[in-house]
């Protein structure tokens, strides 16, 4: 990822209207959202002021990553070593220390993450600081005064530069060779796993990601009553035989450098049964309603409105069971991320805003279809990222 110049702009101005004079975090999401880099383990502290002034203690076996795509100053540091057991907090001390000494002017108010939220992963395993961290802080800076910026955080990361929305195209285009191997993979006979395994192969080996610098994904097949169980908070491929005309679903959530894509698509394994065609009709109709309401200064609420009623009206509105859609990009699922689109939700749609549209129907023994997309809000209305 190229260094975004935008994003640090815009994170000078968020920062200086709100009441912090300077944010600390640790989460490897919040870390590439004040920073540009993207931690590998979780173990980087991003420190970000007012004036613009930018730090990260990465570790040293990181460095090399965090030079290519960001403008901060690079602390480096041992997170372990051989002559102690000590974790990596006792071991960010030092470097905190070093990297707050002179730079806080006495009595700061610094903004902390304090309150429950949702991380994709950024590896296999990865640390976990919270409130751990904001003692150190607190150690560190006795006359500060530590809040949350949790709140603030959410609303920076709901609106995407042009620099993150590249990268989300390219994560999308990447994603689709999955999907086209996926289509041309389905059919009675075959297992869900050789088929999600398949369709992962595929994005792992496109040539479309060979430019950065992390990309990895998940995919997931559910067939038949198996894809009605997808309107829980979590796909699973299980070992089930595809069967004749059995709903077929293929989820991904895939990630390019730290920044995350939504996507499903639904296929019969052959020809579509009439309830099928009607569910198909009934999510498409829905998903055309969803998009000609995004536009920047609508709610989110009625866009979930606008693909509920479709629903609704063709007789699935029970069947569609989960909101229309959240915040994507910087997480993949989290239901939480702004802009919700829910019927009890506040949020207000602005340009730049990413989000998945996911119009579903779902019928317990029988099978679930959905079609999800990353869309982003421009000054027209929707644009769809995962246009294939």
């Amino acid at each position: 990822m190229a260094i975004d110049t935008e994003r640090h702009l815009w994170t000078v101005a968020a920062l200086s209207a709100s009441c912090h004079d300077a944010l600390i975090c640790s989460s490897a999401s919040e870390v590439l959202l004040l920073t540009g880099y993207w931690p590998v383990m979780a173990q980087s502290v991003a420190i970000f002021s007012s004036d613009g002034g930018v730090k990260v203690i990465v570790p040293e076996d990181e460095v090399e990553l965090a030079e290519k795509t960001s403008l901060a100053e690079i602390i480096p540091y041992k997170p372990a070593g051989l002559h102690s057991l000590e974790g990596p907090l006792n071991r960010l001390k030092e470097p905190l220390r070093c990297a707050l000494q002179g730079w806080f002017a006495p009595k700061m108010r610094i903004g902390l993450e304090l309150v429950e939220g949702m991380q994709p992963a950024s590896y296999a395993v990865s640390a976990v600081f919270r409130s751990s961290l904001s003692k150190l802080v607190g150690e560190l800076e006795p006359e500060a005064t530590l809040a949350s910026c949790d709140d603030l955080l959410e609303a920076m990361k709901a609106v995407k530069t042009t620099k993150e929305l590249e990268i989300l195209h390219t994560a999308s285009d990447v994603a689709a060779a999955g999907f086209a191997v996926a289509a041309m993979g389905i059919g009675a006979g075959r297992r869900e796993t050789d088929v999600a395994a398949e369709t992962r192969a595929a994005f792992e080996t496109s040539r479309d990601g060979q430019n950065l610098q992390r990309s990895y994904g998940y995919y997931f097949c559910m067939s038949g009553p198996n894809s009605a169980t997808a309107a829980a908070a979590y796909a699973r491929t299980r070992q089930r035989v595809i069967e004749a005309g059995d709903l077929v679903m293929i989820h991904a959530n895939t990630c390019a450098d730290g920044y995350w894509t939504d996507i499903t698509r639904t296929y019969s394994a052959g020809v579509q049964s009439s309830r099928q065609r009607e569910m198909r009709s009934a999510i498409d109709e829905a998903r055309a309603a969803g998009l000609r309401s995004i536009k920047p200064g609508a709610t989110a609420k009625e866009v979930d409105h606008a693909a509920r009623s479709v629903m609704d009206s063709a007789g699935f509105g029970k069947a569609f069971k989960h909101a229309a859609g959240h915040g994507v990009g910087f997480a993949a699922a989290n239901s939480n991320g702004r802009p919700r689109l829910h019927p009890l939700s506040p949020d207000v749609l602005e340009e730049g805003m990413t989000f998945n549209l996911e119009p579903a129907a779902y019928f317990e023994g029988y099978g679930g279809m959905r079609h999800c997309d990353v869309i982003t809000v421009t000054p027209e209305g929707a644009s769809v990222i995962t246009d294939f």
